[in-house]
């Protein structure tokens, strides 16, 4: 008989809110064009500046840095 497994770390229950009041525009996000990191981080300054951002991590910065990551290097 398998023993049952337990969550011994509490904070892997700790749930990220992705803030996306950006609506429309992360809809399609990534799929349609390339995708300008420094964009992004300049949008996300500016909701933050503006009291829009709501969330603890920016979801279009979550997805862009999740694309980059599998981008090839230049090299190769």
């Amino acid at each position: 008989m398998k023993k049952p497994i337990k969550n011994i770390d509490g904070s892997l229950k700790d749930d990220i809110l992705f803030c996306t009041e950006c609506g429309e525009d992360l809809s399609q996000f990534g799929i349609d064009s390339e995708i300008d990191i420094e964009k992004v981080r300049e949008r996300h300054a500016n909701c933050r500046a503006t009291g829009k951002f709501k969330g603890d991590k920016c979801a279009m910065i979550f997805i862009a840095q999740d694309i980059e990551d599998f981008l090839p290097d230049e090299d190769d």
